[in-house]
């Protein structure tokens, strides 16, 4: 099989793993995503795929199910197999978010993961401190305090260490979400986790003070241990706004002298 995607690019690509129907899949569908394939497209003929994959028709075939499962793609006797318009994609499918997010993270993307983020997680987390029993409370206290120790440990600035504390983030969130006990928004947040990963991920690369970011998750916390609903809501708002300001600052950065 062919290797389609290299170089390096804002942040650490996940490594292609699963089945080859699977990798195929995701190859293809990265193209897709990245625009290589626009909608309206028509994909190679089979056999021009399976030569540059070194795949079966078999596996090409079951490879192209699941991305028309996705809608990224229809699959027609009479006119072939072309890319669909953008706004019949399944956005929120795990896969797609992900393949999209590796393809073109840009502007565009962060101010649309923060938008989405904006419209629920300080409602979730109004309904948290409301809400919320001992036992997920004991849990977003336990997640926060991981978050500071991998903090701490970001200071080194390896890649493992940015992962770690991004992984730490998300799971304040998850459990912040959970909390909320509002089964949408524990739906949505396991939809979006690929998004929360990657701007907990970017936002990690760009901490230059720890220190403040701590702080505004405390907030977050401390307010939802309080019961202190609407002040909760509005902290997780200012934790968020200065997220995306931060990601949206870097990604706009002029690159090169």
């Amino acid at each position: 099989m062919h290797d389609v995607y290299e170089g390096e690019g804002m942040f650490e690509r996940e490594p292609i793993v699963g089945n080859i129907t699977t990798q195929i899949a995701k190859i293809i569908g990265m193209r897709v995503v990245s625009g290589e394939f626009a909608p309206g497209d028509a994909l190679p003929v089979e056999s021009e795929l399976c030569s540059a994959y070194g795949v079966s028709r078999t596996t090409l075939r079951e490879a192209i199910k699941q991305l028309a499962g996705k809608r990224l793609i229809a699959v027609s006797p009479k006119i072939g197999t072309r890319v669909l318009p953008f706004s019949d994609w399944n956005l929120l499918d795990r896969d797609v978010l992900a393949w999209r997010l590796n393809a073109q993270f840009d502007s565009k993307i962060v101010e649309d993961i923060f938008e989405m983020r904006i419209c629920f997680e300080p409602r979730a987390s109004f309904l948290a401190a409301r809400h919320g029993n001992e036992d997920t409370v004991q849990i977003i206290e336990r997640r926060y305090l991981e978050l500071v120790a991998a903090y701490d440990q970001s200071a080194q600035h390896g890649v493992s260490a940015i992962r770690a504390a991004a992984d730490a983030n998300l799971e304040f969130h998850l459990a912040i979400i959970t909390a909320s006990q509002n089964g949408m928004f524990i739906t949505i947040g396991n939809a979006i986790k690929a998004a929360l990963r990657v701007s907990s991920e970017m936002m990690q690369r760009e901490a230059a003070q720890p220190s403040e970011d701590l702080v505004l998750h405390d907030a977050v916390r401390g307010h939802i241990v309080a019961r202190e609903a609407d002040a909760a809501a509005a902290a997780m708002t200012r934790l968020l706004e200065t997220s995306r300001d931060r990601i949206l600052r870097y990604t706009t950065a002029p690159v090169g002298p």
